[in-house]
């Protein structure tokens, strides 16, 4: 788990800053936004684990199963990656400048972010798992088109292509690549996981199980509303460089992230073996030499 994710942050705090410097920009500080900050997103958070504590009591009076109470080291450590995944968005974002806050410094608003993760990650998962007891949903994502299975090894090459691509990109031209910049931490992630022959929330698609896409998106959408919404109403100041759909769909992604990494944080908790990086495969004909007498 561990090496991941180290691999992980180390791409996505040096690419953005080696992307200006090839191209011979410098990096401007945000703009000074007025406003309250700290109070909403402390009043936004409450509402998220208000919210995770009420869809947990549903999944546990349906199914006898609580994450709350028979997983909460998971949820732990689940809150603590949240927390990194925050901060290393709201570094992001000093690139790309899709929101600005009241934030009165670079460092400020990193720790705001990694706030506002310590229980967006962990709601999503709960959320999640709600979502699937929803039968509808279910049968929706189940047995869809599925789309044509690639080997590893050049499937990883191909997403570390792109997420590599929108990171440089969007921070060069973030204008033009915002589109793509934001789902090249998710790519990044899927591409480590082939690396480690570990499973991606993509995964399911060759199958034509997409459960864990919509459900993973439709978490992500719901747990962001409410925070959004929540930190608006208690006054909170946010100025967003998206239109509406542009949101969901950022919200989607967002979904979609906290969930494979709420997978890695399981993988190591579930005390499993993990595999090294995908090793050249041997010459498949044995060669049989035979010694002169």
């Amino acid at each position: 788990m561990l090496s991941r994710l180290i691999a992980f942050t180390a791409v996505l705090l040096l690419i953005p800053p080696s992307a200006l410097t090839i191209a011979g920009m410098e990096w401007e500080a945000p703009a000074p936004v007025a406003g309250a900050a700290w109070l909403p997103a402390l009043l936004s958070m409450l509402a998220v684990i208000v919210f995770c504590i009420l869809l947990d009591t549903l999944i546990y009076h349906r199914t006898n199963h609580s994450l709350l109470r028979s997983q909460p080291g998971y949820l732990l450590w689940s809150s603590l990656a949240g927390a990194l995944t925050g901060a290393l968005s709201a570094y992001l974002n000093l690139f790309a400048g899709s929101w600005f806050t009241p934030a009165s410094s670079p460092t400020q608003a990193l720790l705001l972010a990694a706030l506002c993760g310590l229980a967006l990650l962990p709601a999503v998962s709960i959320a999640r798992l709600w979502l699937a007891g929803l039968p509808g949903l279910v049968r929706m994502s189940a047995r869809r088109f599925a789309f044509p299975a690639l080997p590893s090894e050049p499937a990883a090459k191909l997403l570390l292509l792109a997420a590599l691509t929108g990171l440089i990109g969007g921070t060069v031209w973030p204008g033009h690549l915002a589109w793509l910049f934001w789902p090249s931490p998710l790519l990044l992630l899927a591409a480590l996981q082939l690396l480690w022959h570990e499973s991606t929330v993509f995964s399911g698609l060759v199958r034509g199980d997409w459960s864990r896409v919509l459900l993973g998106s439709l978490a992500g959408i719901l747990v962001g509303g409410i925070a959004l919404a929540t930190y608006r109403l208690s006054g909170g100041v946010i100025y967003l460089g998206a239109n509406t759909w542009q949101l969901i769909a950022g919200m989607a992604v967002s979904g979609l992230l906290c969930l494979q990494i709420g997978d890695i944080v399981a993988e190591h908790w579930r005390g499993r073996k993990r595999a090294g990086l995908l090793r050249k495969k041997p010459f498949p004909v044995p060669i049989v030499t035979k010694k002169e007498p």
